[in-house]
């Protein structure tokens, strides 16, 4: 069975600043008196996919730290491959109405008196790895950039070569987030956060039960932000995904990650393919 020859709508209409394939609305319908199976194709459903985080410029803070790189590396793979989840990404539009009566049997007659766009907060979760890294990490990152909870100041002043100025663009950074297509070659959603910085470092508590199983640590953040998600986000987007090169990266097409056995156990003469061998030369020739 073919699908509808225009089922994907493109170059009219509000597709014009879309970046990837979406379906003609003037098909696909199946709630009318009766199914159309002509044009079942174009009743596919959105399913909606998880963001891809990128970070795009960290705190400026960093540069007067000892090992500037290393903090970049460490911010860069908190937000891009530490985390579990994301959420408080949003860019609904709500809108407000005023209303006066329509003659008097009650009925009322709207008018737009607003329309907000709901606000992005964004929260990563992360579970806390050996020795505590992410909460350390957080711990010196609010210290140094943010604020001393005794001097009530930023620690960074302490340092010799100190910054001249506390613009927020020294402590924040700003992240990317992108919802690729299923072909992950399109953006179908995108929002550009900065003024990010973290919120907490979570609790640190001490506990002794005997009786209880011990846990894991999950670390769940508050990183706020001020929002934009309009066409030239996607578009910037859409810039970030051309530069991931997803030809050939396969799960199913990596090396093993060992790939050969440990000497000291190739030295122990006490298995499989040592038992076979010794077979194999004490055989008795027919």
């Amino acid at each position: 069975m073919s699908r509808v020859t225009e089922s994907i709508l493109s170059g009219q209409a509000y597709a014009d600043n879309t970046r990837g394939p979406m379906l003609d609305l003037s098909y696909g319908g199946q709630n009318g008196w009766m199914p159309n199976l002509k044009e079942w194709v174009s009743n596919q459903a959105y399913v909606q996919g998880n963001v891809i985080p990128f970070l795009i410029e960290p705190p400026k803070f960093f540069q007067y730290m000892p090992n500037p790189d290393k903090m970049v590396q460490i911010l860069k793979a908190l937000i891009e491959t530490h985390t579990v989840s994301i959420e408080g990404l949003n860019a609904a539009l709500t809108a407000e109405f005023a209303e006066h009566a329509v003659g008097g049997s009650g009925e009322m007659q709207k008018e737009v008196t607003d329309v907000k766009r709901t606000r992005t907060e964004v929260v990563h979760t992360f579970q806390e790895k050996y020795g505590r890294p992410i909460q350390r990490f957080l711990e010196y990152y609010m210290h140094y950039a943010m604020m001393d909870p005794d001097t009530k100041h930023p620690n960074i002043f302490t340092l010799e070569n100190a910054p001249d100025d506390w613009l927020a663009d020294q402590y924040t950074f700003t992240v990317m987030y992108v919802e690729p297509d299923v072909t992950l070659k399109k953006p179908v959603k995108a929002w550009l956060v900065t003024n990010m910085m973290p919120d907490t470092t979570g609790d640190i508590t001490g506990k002794r039960n005997l009786t209880e199983a011990k846990s894991v640590l999950d670390l769940s953040v508050n990183f706020g932000g001020i929002a934009l998600s309009n066409w030239g986000v996607l578009q910037t987007a859409q810039s970030i995904l051309d530069k991931v090169n997803f030809v050939n990266s396969n799960p199913y097409s990596r090396p093993a990650f060992v790939s050969e056995i440990q000497s000291d156990v190739e030295a122990a003469t006490t298995g499989f393919t040592d038992d076979v061998n010794a077979a194999s030369q004490e055989a008795v020739q027919p």
